[in-house]
């Protein structure tokens, strides 16, 4: 049994739109008969694809472990005989165009307590999505989704617009040419959209980007250096509708579609998020981020770093105090622009912390479609795919004995 949690999360293609799905969403998905793929090494270059999934096995619940890294505090949840691509205690061997690598099974991992003695996985330095590149625009845009997604709220329509009679609605509606129904839509159950901002976000250009595109109220003094902005700008209600959902700091999220747009919108989003809610440490190069327990936009981040090459690393959970005096519990982490670690082929090796129990849950294992004959050298590629933040795992359960997996696989080498 090669079997990964329910809940692990990973980029896949479905009839052709990207997003980040769990594996019970890729199984009931897979079902239902929509075409997944999922993205995998393609060859001893490092050059990855988007392969079709073969099948989704369910393996009903079962006892897993949770393998955690030492740099990055990233983890995958796996069962205790999957098989992980790993090596001991070298990964890169030469130049950097080579890969030295084994297959090795989760109870045969060397874990001690110096993990830098311990086994190394693979973790990937970024998702190729083929989307346009766009332009300026599309990143001011994608700027200001991330900018609200970090200092914004909504305040919702009392009587969404029951308050007008339906002789007005149909008039309003005529005028933009729509029914009533979709002019209804068309405006939405939001009545505006708020930012808290301070004084430096106009001194850095951070309003002006916003105030470009969409239209906002004058700023409206709460504190010394604190301001509230207000937009019932409907293009700016209905890009925040249309790619993100939530509205406030416990409960917002990324939705799919924003992965779907280009590159220059999700450069856009990280870079308006961390213009919000990140404090840029200059001397170690990276942004110190701290938020609210919302895991979900943790993990919308770890994956849009994921699509952008950012080096992003995890921290313990902490104990803050509010002004008000309450107790609360936050999430930390760090996210580095430009890569401080040493990478061979798009990939980057990093110890194993520890592995853990975390009891029985629902498991599955993804089945890729082979890329090469089994008698090819490179057939090895048919088993890779990346999954849960970039770890490289393996789904080669059908064709891997224990004799294989005992034996060190060729190094490879770039041409």
């Amino acid at each position: 049994m090669n079997a990964l949690s329910e809940n692990t999360y990973l980029f896949a293609e479905i009839d052709g739109q990207y997003g980040v799905f769990t594996l019970k969403e890729l199984y009931e998905l897979h079902n239902q008969g929509h075409k997944i793929k999922v993205p995998t090494l393609l060859n001893e270059r490092g050059e990855k694809t988007w392969v079709e999934v073969e099948d989704i096995i369910s393996f009903g619940k079962q006892p897993l472990k949770q393998i955690t890294l030492a740099t990055t505090r990233l983890y995958i949840e796996v069962s205790e005989d999957a098989i992980i691509p790993a090596y001991s205690p070298q990964l890169f061997e030469g130049t950097e165009e080579q890969i030295k690598m084994k297959f090795k099974c989760e109870n045969d991992l060397n874990v001690t307590h110096d993990p830098s003695h311990n086994d190394s996985l693979l973790l990937t330095m970024y998702i190729p999505l083929k989307i346009p590149e766009g332009d300026q625009k599309e990143r001011d845009y994608g700027f200001a989704l991330g900018y609200w997604l970090a200092e914004g709220s909504i305040k919702r329509r009392k009587h969404k617009n029951t308050k007008y009679s339906l002789a007005k609605l149909n008039s309003f509606a005529r005028k933009k040419g729509m029914t009533v129904e979709e002019y209804v839509n068309y405006m939405t159950d939001i009545e505006h959209v708020q930012l808290a901002v301070g004084q430096t976000d106009f001194e850095r250009g951070f309003i002006q980007i916003l105030q470009k595109h969409f239209k906002f109220t004058k700023p409206r003094k709460v504190s010394e250096n604190g301001y509230h902005l207000y937009s019932t700008d409907l293009n700016f209600i209905h890009l925040i509708k249309d790619y993100m959902e939530g509205h406030t700091s416990h409960d917002k999220f990324l939705k799919n579609e924003v992965y779907n747009r280009s590159l220059k919108f999700l450069e856009g989003i990280m870079d308006g998020y961390l213009s919000g809610d990140g404090h840029f440490e200059k001397k170690l190069d990276r942004f110190q981020v701290n938020i609210t327990t919302n895991y979900k936009l943790r993990d919308d981040l770890i994956f849009l770093s994921k699509t952008l090459g950012y080096d992003i690393h995890l921290h313990k959970g902490y104990v803050a105090k509010s002004p008000s005096g309450k107790l609360f519990y936050g999430l930390s982490f760090n996210i580095f622009k430009n890569w401080h670690r040493r990478t061979a082929l798009g990939l980057v090796r990093e110890h194993i912390k520890s592995i853990e129990d975390v009891g029985e849950k629902e498991a599955f294992n993804l089945v890729v479609k082979p890329l090469y004959p089994e008698n090819d050298k490179r057939s090895v590629f048919n088993h890779l795919y990346f999954t849960s933040y970039g770890f490289l795992v393996s789904d080669a359960v059908k064709v891997l004995d224990r004799r294989v997996l005992s034996s060190s696989l060729p190094v490879l080498v770039s041409e």
